[in-house]
């Protein structure tokens, strides 16, 4: 899902192929239920752009890359390109703000992640609460941002200063860190294995599903490796990475972008035979049906 393909409301400013932003912060009305079916229908679906989303009030629920997420008042979200967001439910009542930059990660991004490193698992999504004073600092710079993108002053110098606001935003999500739950500094060898082995997982499952190839990523015996993977996450690491290969041939096929013999050259598979029979044993059914 790039930007052009991201649902939109009347509030919506695009930039270019390098940004999109919106809010409903003025809306006083529910959104459309056809419009919601509409979108809810898409889903799985592969981000393909960094995307930031600022709950200022109620509460978002979505889920990426087989975890869930809630994020509520004064909650910042940010999910890294690449992810796979499998549902999104949000309260009648949320008022949001909602970023995505095309090629363009947040500055802060790469710090804000050694905060809890070892509890992000995938390393994808960076889930922060703020203090209302720093959640009113991003509405105020947001809404400078909007100004900046609408107003023909600034067209020589339009994208400079988007990208100024922007690193102010990682700035103060920088800031926000601190107010975040006191939690271990302490990383177990064992926290260690699962996040670089999920990690590597993430980089690697469409050209990679052999079990020892991630083994020799992590420098450790396949047995021990698997033990400790099961051990952490309740799941075998075959099945993390068919589940990865799975939920990405299900949003290719959902998207209506590829043909089924596409999606099985995407993900490496020697046939379009060999793919249908490896789906079809995940999921139940042959792609065709699926799509």
């Amino acid at each position: 899902m790039d930007l052009s393909m991201m649902p939109t409301n009347d509030t919506a400013i695009t930039f270019e192929d390098k940004m999109m932003v919106m809010d409903n912060l003025g809306n006083t009305q529910k959104a459309n239920p056809d419009e919601v079916n509409s979108f809810m229908n898409r889903f799985p679906l592969k981000l393909s752009s960094s995307c930031m989303l600022i709950v200022i009030k109620g509460e978002v629920k979505f889920s990426v890359n087989f975890r869930d997420f809630v994020a509520g008042d004064n909650t910042c979200a940010i999910i890294s390109a690449g992810t796979i967001v499998e549902q999104v439910a949000v309260d009648d009542e949320a008022k949001l703000i909602f970023l995505s930059f095309s090629h363009q990660d947040l500055p802060s991004t790469a710090s804000i992640r050694q905060y809890n490193v070892h509890r992000l698992y995938a390393l994808q999504v960076v889930l922060l609460h703020l203090l209302p004073v720093q959640v009113e600092l991003m509405k105020t710079t947001y809404h400078m941002l909007r100004v900046i993108l609408t107003d023909t002053a600034f067209n020589e110098k339009k994208e400079q200063a988007a990208f100024n606001c922007i690193n102010l935003l990682g700035s103060i999500i920088e800031q926000g860190t601190s107010n975040q739950p006191e939690v271990s500094s302490k990383t177990s060898r064992k926290d260690e294995i699962v996040a670089h082995f999920l990690q590597c997982v993430h980089d690697n499952y469409r050209e990679h599903r052999d079990l020892g190839f991630y083994a020799d990523q992590l420098c450790l015996s396949l047995k021990y490796m698997s033990h400790v993977v099961y051990e952490q996450t309740g799941r075998h690491p075959s099945r993390w990475i068919k589940d990865y290969v799975i939920l990405d041939a299900k949003t290719m096929l959902r998207s209506g972008r590829y043909t089924v013999q596409q999606v099985a050259d995407e993900l490496n598979f020697p046939n379009q035979s060999f793919f249908g029979k490896y789906f079809k044993e995940a999921v139940g059914i042959s792609p065709k049906k699926w799509r």
